[in-house]
């Protein structure tokens, strides 16, 4: 309980670091929010700021990698001999190896789409942008399928923890996350409500709940 108490608060302090980091060291080397859906304006400047822009993903993996005792952990307190449990919680860690597997697919295609697109001629420019939209939307489609596992987790988890003195408000925000999570990966290919960018954020703040109070239950037992 005590590993994934640990887990679970670094997955969200390192996770809020990913933001701090984009917004607060990306930014400031000339990364913005309308570039992301720009190959032809994002990869040069990746190529410019290749280490800084694949420590981004680095620290997005390193949050995953803290999030994979979290759901252990959690499982001893909603009964982890439960075959519901059971598979909630093999959801919850194969959500944070998906995770992991997104964030290195873009650390790994967007170094040498990024120096392809300063080296090739202007003629074939658009199939490089091509490859990087497509690299990108296995990225996202790998992070949307990995926060809907976390989802799966954090249902089946969150109907026991309603239930339960001391942990029914956090198993009420775990059951209106998923189904944000469900409204979310349903709308994002259509463009409904894309509100993808926030999931993360919100995740990050249940984990860092959820670690809290299960660090709070190892000392009161």
């Amino acid at each position: 309980m005590r590993l994934g108490g640990l887990g679970a608060v670094l997955a969200g302090v390192v996770f809020l670091g990913t933001i701090a980091y984009t917004f607060g060291f990306l930014f400031a080397r000339g990364l913005s929010t309308d570039m992301l859906n720009e190959p032809a304006r994002l990869l040069p400047w990746v190529h410019a700021n290749t280490v800084a822009y694949v420590g981004l993903w680095w620290i997005y993996t390193l949050h995953f990698f803290c999030l994979l005792p979290a759901p252990r952990g959690l499982a001893v307190i909603v009964g982890a001999d439960r075959a519901r449990i059971r598979m909630a919680t093999i959801a919850g860690i194969a959500g944070a190896v998906v995770g992991t597997i997104a964030a290195q697919v873009n650390a790994a295609t967007a170094p040498p789409l990024a120096a392809a697109s300063v080296a090739t001629a202007p003629a074939l420019l658009p199939s490089v942008w091509l490859q990087s939209e497509l690299a990108g939307g296995l990225g996202l489609q790998l992070r949307l399928l990995s926060d809907l596992l976390m989802a799966v987790w954090l249902t089946a988890t969150g109907l026991t923890l309603a239930r339960m003195a001391g942990w029914r408000a956090l198993g009420l925000v775990q059951l209106a996350v998923s189904a944000l999570v469900v409204v979310v990966y349903v709308g994002k290919p259509f463009d409904w409500l894309d509100l993808e960018p926030m999931l993360g954020f919100i995740l990050a703040l249940v984990y860092l709940w959820i670690g809290v109070q299960l660090l709070r239950q190892r000392v009161n037992w």
